[in-house]
């Protein structure tokens, strides 16, 4: 890294820039940091209440469960399937599903869930589809 003569020509090193630079970067993170506690406090305020509401709910009906806030791959991709209304390979059905899992999670699935009694989905030349009811 080159440096400048400060005595020469009156500006900083790349080094004090540098720092400065961090500095600057440090600021902006303690600031970030400050945006998020509105955030934590209506999220617990929140947490508080579906708690609540929770308690009341099981208080009326012990056999109640909550549905998951995270949907099911296998659910996702019969959605998918069920969109499109033509097989699709595995490729375009990964790509459907995004963010929500893995390609990994997305092809075991696939294989799982197209074999045996409980299968839902059918495997034929390469293309999956739901399988008929």
């Amino acid at each position: 890294m080159k440096t400048t003569d400060t005595k020469k020509t009156g500006t900083k090193t790349a080094t004090a820039a540098l720092a400065e630079i961090n500095l600057q970067i440090e600021a902006l993170k303690q600031q970030r940091i400050g945006l998020s506690e509105p955030l934590k406090a209506r999220y617990t305020e929140l947490s508080g209440e579906l708690l609540t509401l929770e308690a009341e709910v099981r208080e009326l009906d012990p056999t109640w469960k909550p549905a998951s806030l995270r949907p099911k791959v296998d659910d996702k991709i019969t959605e998918i399937l069920t969109t499109n209304g033509q097989p699709m390979t595995v490729e375009s059905i990964i790509e459907a599903v995004g963010n929500a899992a893995s390609s990994w999670k997305v092809k075991n699935i696939l294989k799982k869930k197209s074999n045996g009694p409980k299968a839902i989905f059918t495997l034929a030349d390469g293309n999956y589809s739901l399988k008929a009811a």
